[in-house]
């Protein structure tokens, strides 16, 4: 898979996990728009930037590192409420509030961030 499809490829997987949660999820039209989709919990909306890598977790430190910025984007809390990356090395998603000045997370299953693997309570 190229980076496209790969992100693509993490962004129907995300949504279809919170479709078997029982959320409502929307797509925008435009690729423009600085979200990937919208989560509609029933309780809430939230607007979700999904991210995936393929990185593979040191070993000294245990963890993978994620880019969460790029040059284009500004991911504000104005524009993005929670980050969701797609770890392939573990075959699932890191979800956690956008804090916004984040430019990078270490993702592990043993560290302080194990809370967010496949956290899609969204808290």
């Amino acid at each position: 898979m190229n980076n496209n499809q790969r992100g693509t490829f993490a962004e129907y997987l995300f949504a279809t996990k919170c479709i078997e949660m029982g959320y409502n999820v929307s797509f925008p039209l435009s690729d423009s728009s600085i979200y990937d989709c919208i989560i509609d919990t029933g309780k809430k909306v939230i607007r979700v930037q999904v991210k995936s890598t393929t990185r593979i977790p040191k070993a000294n430190r245990g963890s993978v590192q994620a880019h969460l910025q790029n040059s284009k984007s500004d991911y504000s809390t104005k524009f993005v409420d929670f980050f969701a990356v797609y770890v392939n090395h573990y075959d699932g998603f890191f979800v956690f509030k956008n804090k916004g000045n984040m430019q990078t997370i270490r993702l592990s299953l043993n560290g302080k961030n194990k809370v967010f693997f496949n956290n899609f309570a969204f808290k």
